[in-house]
Protein backbone atom coordinates (compact mmCIF):
# COMPACT_ATOMS: atom_id res chain seq x y z
CA UNK A 1 0.00 0.00 0.00
CA UNK A 2 1.38 3.37 -0.89
CA UNK A 3 0.53 6.81 0.63
CA UNK A 4 2.37 9.08 -2.00
CA UNK A 5 -0.03 7.77 -4.93
CA UNK A 6 -3.73 7.03 -4.93
CA UNK A 7 -4.06 5.21 -7.77
CA UNK A 8 -7.18 3.83 -7.05
CA UNK A 9 -8.35 7.50 -6.30
CA UNK A 10 -7.10 8.30 -9.40
CA UNK A 11 -9.32 5.72 -11.63
CA UNK A 12 -11.83 6.91 -10.11
CA UNK A 13 -11.97 10.16 -10.74
CA UNK A 14 -10.89 9.28 -14.09
CA UNK A 15 -14.05 7.12 -14.80
CA UNK A 16 -15.88 10.01 -12.64
CA UNK A 17 -14.61 12.56 -15.65
CA UNK A 18 -16.05 10.46 -18.36
CA UNK A 19 -18.94 9.75 -17.12
CA UNK A 20 -19.45 13.53 -16.69
CA UNK A 21 -18.76 14.49 -20.06
CA UNK A 22 -21.24 11.96 -21.44
CA UNK A 23 -23.76 13.39 -19.01
CA UNK A 24 -23.45 16.44 -20.50
CA UNK A 25 -24.10 15.64 -23.83
CA UNK A 26 -27.01 13.75 -22.82
CA UNK A 27 -28.39 16.55 -21.03
CA UNK A 28 -27.22 18.48 -24.49
CA UNK A 29 -29.19 16.56 -26.75
CA UNK A 30 -32.32 16.50 -24.36
CA UNK A 31 -32.08 19.78 -23.64
CA UNK A 32 -31.76 21.01 -27.72
CA UNK A 33 -33.20 17.88 -29.30
CA UNK A 34 -30.45 17.66 -31.66
CA UNK A 35 -28.10 14.46 -31.97
CA UNK A 36 -25.69 16.54 -33.11
CA UNK A 37 -24.86 19.72 -30.87
CA UNK A 38 -21.30 20.06 -32.23
CA UNK A 39 -19.02 18.80 -34.78
CA UNK A 40 -17.02 16.09 -32.81
CA UNK A 41 -20.37 14.35 -32.26
CA UNK A 42 -20.59 13.56 -35.87
CA UNK A 43 -18.33 15.13 -38.19
CA UNK A 44 -19.60 13.26 -41.24
CA UNK A 45 -22.98 13.22 -39.95
CA UNK A 46 -22.93 17.38 -39.48
CA UNK A 47 -21.80 17.31 -43.34
CA UNK A 48 -24.51 15.44 -44.82
CA UNK A 49 -27.08 17.18 -42.72
CA UNK A 50 -26.28 20.97 -43.74
CA UNK A 51 -26.69 19.90 -47.44
CA UNK A 52 -29.90 18.32 -46.46
CA UNK A 53 -31.08 21.17 -44.49
CA UNK A 54 -30.15 23.85 -47.53
CA UNK A 55 -32.15 20.97 -49.87
CA UNK A 56 -35.21 21.11 -47.57
CA UNK A 57 -35.43 24.89 -47.65
CA UNK A 58 -34.80 24.95 -51.35
CA UNK A 59 -37.74 22.61 -52.07
CA UNK A 60 -39.86 24.20 -49.38
CA UNK A 61 -38.89 27.77 -50.90
CA UNK A 62 -39.52 26.30 -54.84
CA UNK A 63 -43.41 24.72 -53.48
CA UNK A 64 -44.07 28.09 -52.87
CA UNK A 65 -42.56 29.29 -55.90
CA UNK A 66 -44.72 26.54 -58.03
CA UNK A 67 -47.91 28.26 -55.92
CA UNK A 68 -47.01 31.59 -57.26
CA UNK A 69 -46.84 30.43 -60.99
CA UNK A 70 -49.90 28.14 -60.74
CA UNK A 71 -51.65 31.79 -58.78
CA UNK A 72 -50.26 33.71 -62.35
CA UNK A 73 -51.88 31.29 -64.54
CA UNK A 74 -55.22 31.34 -62.85
CA UNK A 75 -54.99 35.33 -63.25
CA UNK A 76 -54.55 35.00 -67.02
CA UNK A 77 -56.85 32.34 -67.25
CA UNK A 78 -59.94 34.74 -65.50
CA UNK A 79 -58.57 37.51 -68.14
CA UNK A 80 -58.79 35.05 -71.03
CA UNK A 81 -62.23 33.50 -69.67
CA UNK A 82 -63.65 37.26 -69.46
CA UNK A 83 -62.19 37.33 -73.47
CA UNK A 84 -64.30 34.55 -74.02
CA UNK A 85 -67.58 36.02 -72.85
CA UNK A 86 -66.91 39.18 -74.84
CA UNK A 87 -66.30 37.29 -77.82
CA UNK A 88 -69.95 35.52 -77.28
CA UNK A 89 -71.40 38.03 -77.03
CA UNK A 90 -69.72 39.49 -79.85
CA UNK A 91 -70.83 36.94 -82.02
CA UNK A 92 -74.39 36.84 -80.80
CA UNK A 93 -74.40 40.20 -81.65
CA UNK A 94 -73.20 39.55 -85.43
CA UNK A 95 -75.65 36.37 -85.70
CA UNK A 96 -78.44 39.00 -85.17
CA UNK A 97 -76.79 41.28 -87.59
CA UNK A 98 -77.01 38.88 -89.87
CA UNK A 99 -80.78 38.89 -90.01
CA UNK A 100 -81.92 41.26 -92.70
CA UNK A 101 -85.15 42.39 -90.90
CA UNK A 102 -82.98 44.88 -89.08
CA UNK A 103 -83.20 48.73 -90.45
CA UNK A 104 -79.95 50.94 -90.40
CA UNK A 105 -80.67 52.69 -87.19
CA UNK A 106 -80.53 49.01 -85.92
CA UNK A 107 -77.86 47.94 -87.03
CA UNK A 108 -76.07 51.09 -85.56
CA UNK A 109 -76.71 50.00 -82.15
CA UNK A 110 -75.30 46.74 -82.95
CA UNK A 111 -72.19 48.09 -84.40
CA UNK A 112 -71.38 50.48 -81.34
CA UNK A 113 -72.07 47.51 -79.26
CA UNK A 114 -69.51 45.66 -80.97
CA UNK A 115 -66.88 48.27 -81.05
CA UNK A 116 -67.31 49.24 -77.56
CA UNK A 117 -66.79 45.34 -77.03
CA UNK A 118 -63.58 45.23 -79.10
CA UNK A 119 -62.60 48.35 -76.88
CA UNK A 120 -63.42 46.11 -73.59
CA UNK A 121 -61.08 43.21 -75.21
CA UNK A 122 -58.09 46.01 -74.80
CA UNK A 123 -59.13 46.98 -71.31
CA UNK A 124 -59.28 43.34 -70.19
CA UNK A 125 -55.74 42.75 -71.68
CA UNK A 126 -54.20 46.34 -70.35
CA UNK A 127 -55.68 45.34 -66.72
CA UNK A 128 -55.15 41.45 -66.69
CA UNK A 129 -51.88 41.77 -64.12
CA UNK A 130 -49.89 39.72 -61.48
CA UNK A 131 -47.84 41.42 -58.93
CA UNK A 132 -48.02 44.55 -61.15
CA UNK A 133 -46.93 42.50 -64.22
CA UNK A 134 -48.62 42.50 -67.31
CA UNK A 135 -49.96 38.86 -68.65
CA UNK A 136 -51.81 39.47 -71.60
CA UNK A 137 -50.31 42.19 -73.91
CA UNK A 138 -46.92 40.46 -74.55
CA UNK A 139 -44.82 41.10 -71.32
CA UNK A 140 -44.73 37.40 -70.91
CA UNK A 141 -43.98 36.56 -74.42
CA UNK A 142 -41.06 35.54 -76.09
CA UNK A 143 -39.32 38.79 -77.66
CA UNK A 144 -38.22 39.27 -81.36
CA UNK A 145 -36.55 41.70 -83.48
CA UNK A 146 -36.72 42.74 -86.68
CA UNK A 147 -34.66 44.27 -88.64
CA UNK A 148 -37.04 46.10 -91.06
CA UNK A 149 -39.47 48.13 -88.95
CA UNK A 150 -42.56 47.88 -90.65
CA UNK A 151 -42.19 44.14 -90.68
CA UNK A 152 -42.96 42.99 -87.00
CA UNK A 153 -44.13 39.31 -85.22
CA UNK A 154 -47.48 38.98 -83.86
CA UNK A 155 -47.51 36.22 -82.37
CA UNK A 156 -44.43 33.31 -82.08
CA UNK A 157 -45.38 29.67 -81.05
CA UNK A 158 -43.57 27.60 -78.31
CA UNK A 159 -42.30 25.59 -81.05
CA UNK A 160 -40.03 28.25 -82.42
CA UNK A 161 -36.87 27.85 -81.51
CA UNK A 162 -34.68 30.63 -80.84
CA UNK A 163 -32.68 31.71 -83.90
CA UNK A 164 -32.89 34.22 -86.77
CA UNK A 165 -35.68 33.82 -89.51
CA UNK A 166 -35.20 35.89 -92.50
CA UNK A 167 -38.63 36.66 -95.12
CA UNK A 168 -38.75 39.24 -98.04
CA UNK A 169 -42.12 40.95 -99.11
CA UNK A 170 -41.93 41.17 -102.77
CA UNK A 171 -45.15 43.25 -103.15
CA UNK A 172 -47.37 44.49 -100.22
CA UNK A 173 -50.85 43.89 -100.09
CA UNK A 174 -53.62 46.48 -101.79
CA UNK A 175 -57.30 47.73 -100.98
CA UNK A 176 -60.09 47.27 -103.25
CA UNK A 177 -60.48 50.38 -105.15
CA UNK A 178 -63.69 51.42 -107.61
CA UNK A 179 -62.72 54.33 -109.41
CA UNK A 180 -65.91 56.60 -110.98
CA UNK A 181 -66.46 59.32 -113.52
CA UNK A 182 -68.22 61.26 -110.79
CA UNK A 183 -67.24 64.82 -110.30
CA UNK A 184 -68.15 68.31 -109.30
CA UNK A 185 -71.08 69.91 -111.16
CA UNK A 186 -73.75 72.46 -110.01
CA UNK A 187 -76.93 70.46 -110.77
CA UNK A 188 -78.90 69.11 -108.21
CA UNK A 189 -80.41 65.23 -108.10
CA UNK A 190 -83.61 65.13 -110.02
CA UNK A 191 -87.12 62.84 -109.38
CA UNK A 192 -86.21 60.77 -112.25
CA UNK A 193 -81.84 60.18 -111.14
CA UNK A 194 -83.15 60.14 -107.31
CA UNK A 195 -82.59 56.35 -105.61
CA UNK A 196 -80.91 53.72 -103.93
CA UNK A 197 -76.97 53.56 -104.30
CA UNK A 198 -75.55 50.29 -103.02
CA UNK A 199 -72.14 48.98 -102.14
CA UNK A 200 -71.37 45.74 -101.08
CA UNK A 201 -75.06 45.29 -100.57
CA UNK A 202 -75.15 48.54 -98.20
CA UNK A 203 -77.86 51.12 -99.27
CA UNK A 204 -77.13 54.63 -99.46
CA UNK A 205 -80.42 56.81 -100.51
CA UNK A 206 -80.03 59.05 -102.84
CA UNK A 207 -82.56 61.90 -102.28
CA UNK A 208 -84.45 64.37 -105.09
CA UNK A 209 -82.99 67.84 -104.46
CA UNK A 210 -79.56 67.19 -102.78
CA UNK A 211 -76.55 69.06 -104.96
CA UNK A 212 -73.51 67.00 -105.98
CA UNK A 213 -71.67 68.13 -102.40
CA UNK A 214 -73.84 66.91 -100.37
CA UNK A 215 -74.17 63.37 -102.47
CA UNK A 216 -70.69 62.86 -102.32
CA UNK A 217 -71.07 64.02 -98.76
CA UNK A 218 -73.31 61.64 -97.88
CA UNK A 219 -71.47 58.37 -99.90
CA UNK A 220 -68.42 59.44 -97.07
CA UNK A 221 -70.81 59.34 -94.12
CA UNK A 222 -72.57 56.38 -94.94
CA UNK A 223 -69.61 54.13 -96.25
CA UNK A 224 -67.51 54.44 -93.45
CA UNK A 225 -70.12 52.94 -91.60
CA UNK A 226 -68.74 49.65 -93.64
CA UNK A 227 -65.01 50.07 -93.92
CA UNK A 228 -64.88 52.25 -97.54
CA UNK A 229 -63.76 56.01 -97.69
CA UNK A 230 -64.87 57.89 -100.38
CA UNK A 231 -62.27 60.04 -101.28
CA UNK A 232 -61.56 62.48 -104.48
CA UNK A 233 -58.43 64.70 -105.78
CA UNK A 234 -57.25 66.73 -108.89
CA UNK A 235 -54.54 63.81 -109.83
CA UNK A 236 -56.80 60.61 -109.47
CA UNK A 237 -54.35 60.04 -106.41
CA UNK A 238 -57.45 59.76 -104.02
CA UNK A 239 -55.82 61.47 -101.50
CA UNK A 240 -57.98 64.10 -100.26
CA UNK A 241 -61.56 64.21 -98.54
CA UNK A 242 -62.64 67.43 -100.07
CA UNK A 243 -64.54 67.27 -103.12
CA UNK A 244 -63.41 69.74 -105.56
CA UNK A 245 -64.60 71.15 -108.91
CA UNK A 246 -63.31 68.27 -111.44
CA UNK A 247 -62.09 66.17 -108.86
CA UNK A 248 -63.17 62.23 -109.83
CA UNK A 249 -64.48 59.94 -106.82
CA UNK A 250 -62.61 57.18 -105.78
CA UNK A 251 -64.18 54.55 -103.18
CA UNK A 252 -61.23 52.59 -101.65
CA UNK A 253 -61.32 49.75 -98.62
CA UNK A 254 -59.55 50.70 -95.20
CA UNK A 255 -58.87 47.19 -95.23
CA UNK A 256 -56.36 45.13 -97.37
CA UNK A 257 -56.46 41.28 -98.90
CA UNK A 258 -57.98 39.68 -101.86
CA UNK A 259 -60.99 38.96 -99.72
CA UNK A 260 -61.99 42.84 -100.00
CA UNK A 261 -64.05 44.02 -102.92
CA UNK A 262 -66.09 46.48 -103.99
CA UNK A 263 -69.45 45.94 -105.84
CA UNK A 264 -71.91 49.22 -106.84
CA UNK A 265 -75.34 49.14 -107.89
CA UNK A 266 -77.72 51.54 -108.87
CA UNK A 267 -81.18 51.92 -108.96
CA UNK A 268 -81.83 53.56 -112.27
CA UNK A 269 -79.69 54.31 -115.29
CA UNK A 270 -80.05 57.75 -114.70
CA UNK A 271 -78.39 58.24 -111.32
CA UNK A 272 -75.63 55.41 -113.01
CA UNK A 273 -75.24 57.98 -115.42
CA UNK A 274 -75.01 61.16 -113.33
CA UNK A 275 -72.08 59.24 -110.51
CA UNK A 276 -70.36 58.06 -113.00
CA UNK A 277 -70.55 54.39 -112.17
CA UNK A 278 -71.14 53.30 -116.14
CA UNK A 279 -67.50 54.90 -116.68
CA UNK A 280 -66.31 53.08 -113.21
CA UNK A 281 -62.38 50.94 -113.11
CA UNK A 282 -62.64 48.10 -110.54
CA UNK A 283 -59.40 46.51 -108.76
CA UNK A 284 -59.95 44.26 -106.57
CA UNK A 285 -57.46 43.97 -103.19
CA UNK A 286 -54.79 42.00 -102.91
CA UNK A 287 -52.65 40.09 -100.36
CA UNK A 288 -48.89 40.37 -99.93
CA UNK A 289 -46.26 38.23 -101.57
CA UNK A 290 -43.53 37.15 -99.03
CA UNK A 291 -40.69 34.63 -100.01
CA UNK A 292 -38.94 32.60 -96.95
CA UNK A 293 -35.28 32.16 -96.75
CA UNK A 294 -34.36 28.94 -95.18
CA UNK A 295 -31.06 28.27 -92.95
CA UNK A 296 -29.26 26.00 -90.32
CA UNK A 297 -30.85 28.04 -87.22
CA UNK A 298 -34.05 29.84 -89.56
CA UNK A 299 -36.40 29.06 -91.84
CA UNK A 300 -36.87 25.23 -92.87
CA UNK A 301 -37.43 23.84 -96.76
CA UNK A 302 -40.62 22.85 -95.60
CA UNK A 303 -41.42 26.55 -93.94
CA UNK A 304 -45.34 27.56 -96.22
CA UNK A 305 -46.70 30.82 -95.68
CA UNK A 306 -50.05 32.07 -96.22
CA UNK A 307 -50.98 35.68 -96.41
CA UNK A 308 -54.45 37.32 -95.42
CA UNK A 309 -53.70 41.12 -96.14
CA UNK A 310 -50.62 42.40 -94.87
CA UNK A 311 -50.70 39.60 -92.44
CA UNK A 312 -48.50 36.44 -92.80
CA UNK A 313 -49.21 33.25 -91.26
CA UNK A 314 -45.73 31.12 -91.71
CA UNK A 315 -46.30 27.21 -90.82
CA UNK A 316 -43.74 24.46 -90.04
CA UNK A 317 -43.57 21.18 -89.38
CA UNK A 318 -43.87 19.88 -84.54
CA UNK A 319 -46.31 22.66 -84.64
CA UNK A 320 -44.32 25.90 -85.58
CA UNK A 321 -46.20 29.15 -86.25
CA UNK A 322 -45.44 32.26 -86.67
CA UNK A 323 -47.63 35.56 -87.26
CA UNK A 324 -46.06 38.76 -88.87
CA UNK A 325 -47.45 41.85 -90.14
CA UNK A 326 -46.42 44.24 -92.79
CA UNK A 327 -47.15 48.08 -91.75
CA UNK A 328 -48.05 49.20 -95.71
CA UNK A 329 -47.84 52.56 -94.57
CA UNK A 330 -44.06 52.31 -93.63
CA UNK A 331 -43.18 49.45 -95.79
CA UNK A 332 -40.03 50.37 -98.05
CA UNK A 333 -38.86 48.23 -100.73
CA UNK A 334 -35.55 49.26 -100.51
CA UNK A 335 -35.45 47.93 -96.75
CA UNK A 336 -35.02 44.60 -98.12
CA UNK A 337 -35.06 40.96 -96.31
CA UNK A 338 -36.21 41.54 -92.91
CA UNK A 339 -34.43 39.27 -90.58
CA UNK A 340 -36.62 38.43 -87.54
CA UNK A 341 -34.18 37.25 -84.13
CA UNK A 342 -36.29 35.48 -82.16
CA UNK A 343 -34.77 35.10 -78.58
CA UNK A 344 -35.37 33.03 -75.57
CA UNK A 345 -35.74 36.14 -73.21
CA UNK A 346 -39.12 37.28 -72.18
CA UNK A 347 -41.05 34.37 -70.96
CA UNK A 348 -41.77 34.36 -66.89
CA UNK A 349 -39.42 31.71 -65.49
CA UNK A 350 -40.83 29.82 -62.61
CA UNK A 351 -37.88 28.17 -60.00
CA UNK A 352 -39.28 25.16 -59.67
CA UNK A 353 -36.60 23.01 -57.53
CA UNK A 354 -33.76 23.98 -55.73
CA UNK A 355 -31.12 23.57 -57.49
CA UNK A 356 -29.92 25.87 -60.93
CA UNK A 357 -31.58 24.48 -64.26
CA UNK A 358 -34.94 23.34 -62.39
CA UNK A 359 -36.99 25.61 -63.93
CA UNK A 360 -40.50 25.76 -65.83
CA UNK A 361 -40.62 28.40 -68.89
CA UNK A 362 -44.18 30.12 -69.00
CA UNK A 363 -44.83 31.75 -72.68
CA UNK A 364 -48.44 33.86 -72.58
CA UNK A 365 -48.80 35.09 -76.18
CA UNK A 366 -50.31 38.39 -76.67
CA UNK A 367 -53.18 38.97 -77.40
CA UNK A 368 -55.32 42.00 -78.44
CA UNK A 369 -58.92 43.28 -80.87
CA UNK A 370 -56.47 43.70 -83.27
CA UNK A 371 -54.13 40.32 -83.21
CA UNK A 372 -58.03 38.41 -83.09
CA UNK A 373 -58.76 40.77 -85.98
CA UNK A 374 -62.35 41.45 -84.56
CA UNK A 375 -61.03 45.51 -83.99
CA UNK A 376 -63.21 46.20 -87.39
CA UNK A 377 -66.70 43.74 -87.21
CA UNK A 378 -68.76 45.62 -89.88
CA UNK A 379 -72.78 44.80 -89.14
CA UNK A 380 -74.50 46.58 -91.74
CA UNK A 381 -75.43 43.79 -94.31
CA UNK A 382 -75.73 39.61 -93.97
CA UNK A 383 -72.36 39.25 -95.64
CA UNK A 384 -70.70 41.28 -93.30
CA UNK A 385 -72.19 40.11 -90.44
CA UNK A 386 -71.45 36.49 -92.18
CA UNK A 387 -67.68 37.21 -92.48
CA UNK A 388 -67.73 38.69 -88.42
CA UNK A 389 -68.72 35.19 -87.41
CA UNK A 390 -66.37 33.32 -89.40
CA UNK A 391 -63.66 35.97 -87.75
CA UNK A 392 -64.90 35.87 -84.08
CA UNK A 393 -64.79 31.99 -84.44
CA UNK A 394 -61.50 32.40 -85.63
CA UNK A 395 -60.57 34.47 -82.47
CA UNK A 396 -62.22 32.21 -80.39
CA UNK A 397 -60.18 29.31 -81.60
CA UNK A 398 -57.05 31.03 -80.95
CA UNK A 399 -58.21 32.23 -77.23
CA UNK A 400 -59.03 28.52 -76.34
CA UNK A 401 -56.00 27.34 -77.39
CA UNK A 402 -54.30 29.35 -75.30
CA UNK A 403 -56.38 28.58 -72.50
CA UNK A 404 -55.80 25.22 -72.76
CA UNK A 405 -52.08 25.43 -73.05
CA UNK A 406 -52.08 27.38 -69.49
CA UNK A 407 -54.52 24.36 -68.19
CA UNK A 408 -51.31 22.28 -69.39
CA UNK A 409 -48.55 24.54 -67.42
CA UNK A 410 -51.11 24.78 -64.32
CA UNK A 411 -51.09 20.86 -64.25
CA UNK A 412 -47.42 20.29 -64.54
CA UNK A 413 -46.93 22.69 -62.15
CA UNK A 414 -49.37 20.89 -60.31
CA UNK A 415 -47.54 17.64 -60.64
CA UNK A 416 -44.38 19.94 -59.57
CA UNK A 417 -45.71 21.04 -56.39
CA UNK A 418 -47.00 17.11 -55.21
CA UNK A 419 -43.44 15.54 -56.11
CA UNK A 420 -41.72 18.70 -54.40
CA UNK A 421 -43.68 17.92 -51.29
CA UNK A 422 -42.49 13.71 -51.64
CA UNK A 423 -39.14 14.85 -52.02
CA UNK A 424 -39.20 17.50 -49.05
CA UNK A 425 -40.56 14.36 -46.82
CA UNK A 426 -38.89 12.13 -47.62
CA UNK A 427 -35.87 14.27 -47.25
CA UNK A 428 -36.92 15.64 -43.85
CA UNK A 429 -37.19 12.26 -42.58
CA UNK A 430 -33.70 11.39 -43.47
CA UNK A 431 -32.58 14.87 -42.00
CA UNK A 432 -34.89 13.62 -38.42
CA UNK A 433 -32.31 10.45 -38.58
CA UNK A 434 -29.63 12.02 -38.34
CA UNK A 435 -29.93 15.03 -36.59
CA UNK A 436 -32.95 14.43 -34.41
CA UNK A 437 -32.32 13.00 -30.77
CA UNK A 438 -33.90 9.71 -30.20
CA UNK A 439 -35.34 10.94 -26.39
CA UNK A 440 -36.69 7.50 -25.47
CA UNK A 441 -32.71 6.28 -25.88
CA UNK A 442 -31.31 8.99 -24.92
CA UNK A 443 -32.89 9.64 -21.67
CA UNK A 444 -32.14 5.73 -20.95
CA UNK A 445 -28.09 6.38 -21.44
CA UNK A 446 -28.44 9.59 -19.34
CA UNK A 447 -30.26 7.67 -16.38
CA UNK A 448 -27.18 4.78 -16.84
CA UNK A 449 -24.64 7.75 -17.29
CA UNK A 450 -26.27 9.53 -14.21
CA UNK A 451 -26.49 6.23 -12.12
CA UNK A 452 -22.32 5.53 -13.01
CA UNK A 453 -21.91 9.17 -11.98
CA UNK A 454 -22.87 8.24 -8.49
CA UNK A 455 -21.27 5.19 -8.38
CA UNK A 456 -18.16 6.29 -9.21
CA UNK A 457 -18.64 9.48 -6.45
CA UNK A 458 -18.85 6.52 -4.12
CA UNK A 459 -16.22 5.20 -5.05
CA UNK A 460 -13.79 7.84 -4.80
CA UNK A 461 -15.03 8.52 -1.06
CA UNK A 462 -14.12 4.71 -0.94
CA UNK A 463 -10.39 5.28 -2.26
CA UNK A 464 -9.98 8.07 0.03
CA UNK A 465 -10.38 6.26 2.76
CA UNK A 466 -7.93 3.13 1.95
CA UNK A 467 -4.84 5.34 3.32
CA UNK A 468 -6.41 5.60 6.64
CA UNK A 469 -5.77 2.01 7.15
CA UNK A 470 -2.20 2.49 7.34
CA UNK A 471 -2.37 4.45 10.85
CA UNK A 472 -3.14 0.46 11.91
CA UNK A 473 0.20 -0.72 11.45
CA UNK A 474 2.15 2.40 12.42
CA UNK A 475 0.28 1.94 16.02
Amino acid sequence: MRINHNSLALNASDHFARVNDNIAKSMSRLSSGTKITNPADDAAGLAISTRMDSQIRGLNRASLNSNDGISVIQSAEGGLNELHNVLQRMRELAVQAANDVLSEDDRDMIQMEIDELAGEIDQIVDSTSFNDQKLLDGSVSRRSLSSVFSIQTTYISTEVSAGEYSLSVTEIGKQATYSTGFSYSGATVTKEQAGSFKVNNFTVEISEGMTMTEVYESLQEHLKKIGIDVLASNDGGATEADFTSGSPVIFRTQEYGKDEKIEISVGNTELASLLGINDGDKETGKDCVASLTPSDNGFTSTATYTSDGNSIRIIDRNGFEMLVDVDPKTYDPADGDAVIEVLSAGVMTIQTGSYSGEELKLDIPSVSSKSLKVDHLIMYTNEYASEAITAIDEAVKRISNIRSRLGAFENRLNDIYDNLEVQEESLTAAYSRIMDTDMAEEMTNYTQQDVLSQAAISMMQKSNERPESLLQLLQ
